[in-house]
């Protein structure tokens, strides 16, 4: 399965702020993250995104309807509400989505669910929608770990808003950590 790191974030690599709040994330990489997600299918998210999401407006989870939303914790007991599934492990996320037919997944946080899936070597494609601000602290798109992710550019865009977005693919290794 193809799976696809896209994350939204300032310059300096935070993809929210230590309350959890991604009020720098612009209109215009909602609006690309929507059209990524509807051309793949399917979302992969880790209970800590899971938890920030559920207090989104209701609009919000309309733009999802449709959207197959895999939510990993080791927290087998963790409840997630209709429209989601659970899953206890990234593997275990994959391979379910595998057997529903799924052949690409988005993946979009957080950052340790990101870093578990760049140690195990799973992630294919990176692309990154940086935002024209630099945030002073907050939670970063990777959680501190031992692990590289060599990256072969493939494009750049910009939106009308400045947002950039730079698109890599994964130069495989058979290392994993």
């Amino acid at each position: 399965m193809k799976v696809t790191l896209w994350m939204g974030m300032s310059l300096n690599g935070i993809i929210a702020r230590e309350n959890n709040e991604e009020d720098f994330i612009s209109h215009d990489c909602w609006l690309a993250w929507l059209e990524a997600i509807r051309e793949y299918g399917c979302i992969l998210w880790g209970r800590k995104t899971h938890e920030i999401v559920k207090t989104w407006p209701k609009q919000y989870f309309d733009d999802l309807k449709g959207i197959k939303v895999m939510v990993v914790s080791s927290n087998q007991k963790y409840l997630v509400k209709d429209g989601f599934e659970l899953a206890s492990s990234p593997i275990q996320a994959l391979e379910k989505l595998t057997k529903e037919g799924f052949k690409k997944v988005i993946l979009t946080g957080g950052s340790g669910l990101n870093s578990s899936l760049a140690k195990s070597n799973l992630i294919n494609e990176v692309i990154l929608n940086i935002e024209p601000v630099i945030v002073g602290k907050g939670i970063p798109v990777f959680s501190p770990d031992v692990f590289d992710l060599r990256l072969e550019f493939i494009e750049m865009k910009q939106s009308k808003g400045k947002t950039i977005q730079l698109r890599y693919k994964v130069i495989k290794s058979d290392k994993v950590y």
